[in-house]
């Protein structure tokens, strides 16, 4: 057992301490803690941000906001940072007859359409259009723009990596200087080239880290989840499960971000398990409930939640429901990082202490 310090050797220490500032350090034997996440799990309810979005559509001119944008902030992170540690989860609106104009930076970013339609994005030169529950790709550093040749305003959740891109301070951005980039290829192309999966065009470059493939669609991916639903019972954690991949590598979309949809059909009550590396969840249709660290989420359509990193999270479907999700996961698991852990008390179901509930600002 170590004896206690007399008052002469604390203060040679206190004054010790006091010196080891003067040069901008700290000693590591005072300071040692277990880190633990900061973000918190949360949900953010589309029935309360609709309105004011539609608010902001009246009221906040395009001039003024580039991007008519309400950023989900994390409480855990003060309210000031993203939706998880390392993910930002927005909902931008544009109204009919608006172009938000052509920009690029390193952050990639994504797109779910939540409602509306005749919208587009245009990325590199490829204009597509979007309607609800499809997943939009736009690679670091490539151009694009966004307009609405619609009649009613279009709303999409835009996911991004840049808290990560700024801790590693690689942010950069460039505006471009036209409204809008010219659209040199044919629309939707990448539909055409890609969207096959297993059979590839062999005359494109390979080597880019991000798909090619612009615009993955919703009605192709609930075909494919519906069918295998009649066949399987899928993941025990995750539902019926499909990752949207890079149809040229198999890896995932985003090089940053790996994005899926899972189906759980009515009655589907998952187990419980936790991993490293934060999740963002859109619920696309349906309705029902999460437990995450013992907390109930009731959600339904287009509501958004967040996991946070080795967090224990189940989920129950009151019925069918598609989700759409993603995580940090392709940069954990090159470095190592990558960890995951059942839930293994209670037949794998975690016990339910308290519901969620909105914290103030």
């Amino acid at each position: 057992m170590q004896e206690p310090m007399s008052g002469s050797r604390m203060e040679d220490l206190e004054l010790f301490y006091e010196e080891v500032k003067r040069y901008q350090s700290r000693p590591l034997w005072v300071s040692r803690t277990d880190p633990q996440p900061k973000a918190v799990p949360y949900l953010w309810k589309y029935q309360d941000f609709r309105p004011l979005l539609f608010r902001a559509a009246e009221i906040v001119p395009m001039e003024m906001a580039e991007r008519r944008v309400l950023i989900f902030s994390n409480p855990g992170l003060l309210g000031r940072g993203p939706a998880t540690s390392t993910l930002s989860a927005n909902l931008q609106i544009i109204n009919p007859g608006e172009v938000a104009p052509s920009h690029r930076h390193t952050a990639s970013a994504l797109r779910l359409i939540v409602e509306g339609d005749s919208a587009y994005t245009a990325v590199e030169g490829e204009k597509t259009y979007m309607e609800p529950g499809d997943f939009i790709t736009t690679p670091n550093w490539l151009w694009h723009d966004h307009g609405n040749e619609g009649d009613r305003p279009m709303v999409w959740l835009d996911g991004l990596d840049s808290t990560l891109v700024n801790a590693l301070d690689a942010t950069f951005r460039e505006e471009y200087p036209e409204e809008s980039q010219p659209l040199t290829k044919p629309t939707e192309v990448s539909q055409r080239l890609y969207a096959a999966g297993s059979l590839r065009p062999t005359w494109v470059d390979r080597s880019r880290l991000h798909s090619p493939l612009i615009n993955y669609k919703f009605a192709q991916a609930y075909d494919a989840l519906s069918t295998l639903a009649r066949e399987s019972e899928g993941s025990p954690f995750d539902g019926i499960c499909l990752e949207y991949s890079n149809p040229q590598t198999g890896g995932p979309a985003m090089a940053s971000m790996a994005c899926y949809a899972s189906l759980f059909p009515a009655g589907m009550h998952t187990q419980a398990h936790r991993h490293t590396g934060g999740v963002v969840y859109h619920v696309i249709t349906g309705s029902g409930y999460s437990v995450i660290n013992g907390v109930r989420f009731d959600w339904t359509a287009k509501d958004t939640f967040v996991v946070p990193s080795w967090a224990f999270h189940e989920h129950v479907a009151t019925e069918e429901s598609v989700v759409f999700w993603y995580t940090d996961t392709p940069v954990l698991e090159p470095l190592g990082l990558y960890r995951e852990e059942p839930y293994e008390e209670n037949g794998g179901h975690q016990r339910v202490t308290g519901n969620f509930a909105p914290i103030p600002a």
